[in-house]
């Protein structure tokens, strides 16, 4: 796919929506390339390389027909296999740095070999891409809360206990602020809550929504998949998953079927109710809601009454 142009010195490659499978090759996460100074000196960035060597290998060569370059840094945001395999392919392009916080990198090491069998039954056909050896471990960490890199500021967010995501924002002269969010926000309907704590992605959204509150109306966020969103996407998905998990701890506290067709709340996005993720969240949230109802201690009966 050619790369499409988001401002001056920023592209974009739009992923395809939903799971992996033969006919996408993988390509389900949106990738970003931002270019930095000119001359000899300049720098591409790429936020996000593909889910796969032999993809990274493809965009390498798009990079170079379209742009005349090739990528000189590489970030893996979180650790998504569709989202970071593509280091391998970029990097016989020539010398590459590959950029993740210190937690994403321990993500990517203890839980790459496993997403890996698993990525390769969803490509089928296609799952040649991978090769033999396609994980290629970031080579330079990031430490602490936040920071800067480049030409991006940056913040660590919790996706689950003990493991985290980066959020990247993108400030450039006479355009608007571009907030770059894989693994918390979702650009087609509802997001993606498998392998994660709800909890806390209510929690990082909500603080997302904090950080960007002073970059005005016309801030624009680019999620893992779809287009881009508006300002009001953080706040939007934190409401989404506060209203999920009321109304999960409220069927669990009822007593409900827990195999019923998720509930529709006030409040939820219109189309958002008969999406693919919509029931997979449902089933994550009532187990999260029942092991909470399950494990909390038994209210204290009333003390009786002195006679």
């Amino acid at each position: 796919q050619p790369l499409q142009p988001l401002a001056p010195g920023v592209w974009w490659l739009p992923s395809a929506t939903g799971d992996s499978h033969a006919a996408n090759r993988g390509q389900v996460s949106n990738l970003v390339l931002v270019r930095q100074g000119h001359g000899a000196g300049a720098r591409l960035w790429a936020l996000g390389t593909g889910p796969s060597p032999a993809f990274g290998r493809a965009l390498a060569c798009q990079v170079r027909r379209q742009l005349g370059t090739r990528v000189t840094d590489a970030i893996s945001p979180w650790a998504r296999p569709e989202l970071v395999l593509g280091v391998a392919g970029l990097r016989r392009a020539g010398p590459l740095r590959h950029w993740a916080h210190a937690s994403v990198a321990q993500a990517m090491a203890a839980n790459c070999p496993h997403c890996v069998d698993r990525l390769r039954l969803r490509l089928g056909t296609a799952a040649a891409d991978l090769g033999d050896q396609p994980i290629s471990l970031p080579d330079q960490l990031l430490q602490g809360a936040q920071g800067r890199l480049g030409p991006f500021d940056w913040w660590l967010l919790p996706r689950t206990r003990g493991r985290g995501l980066t959020v990247w924002r993108l400030a450039l002269p006479g355009q608007p602020v571009l907030w770059l969010a894989h693994g918390l926000l979702q650009g087609d309907g509802p997001p993606d809550g498998r392998d994660a704590d709800l909890a806390l992605l209510q929690q990082s959204s909500q603080q997302l929504a904090a950080l960007a509150a002073g970059d005005g109306p016309a801030v624009r966020f680019m999620p893992e998949q779809g287009p881009l969103l508006a300002a009001g996407a953080p706040a939007q998905h934190a409401r989404y998953w506060a209203g999920l998990l009321a109304a999960a701890e409220a069927a669990v506290l009822r007593g409900d079927d827990e195999t019923a067709p998720p509930p529709v709340w006030p409040g939820l996005p219109a189309g958002w109710a008969g999406a693919p993720w919509q029931a997979l969240n449902w089933q994550h949230a009532w187990r999260e809601a029942e092991e909470a109802v399950l494990s909390a201690p038994p209210t204290p009966a009333p003390a009786a009454s002195a006679p």
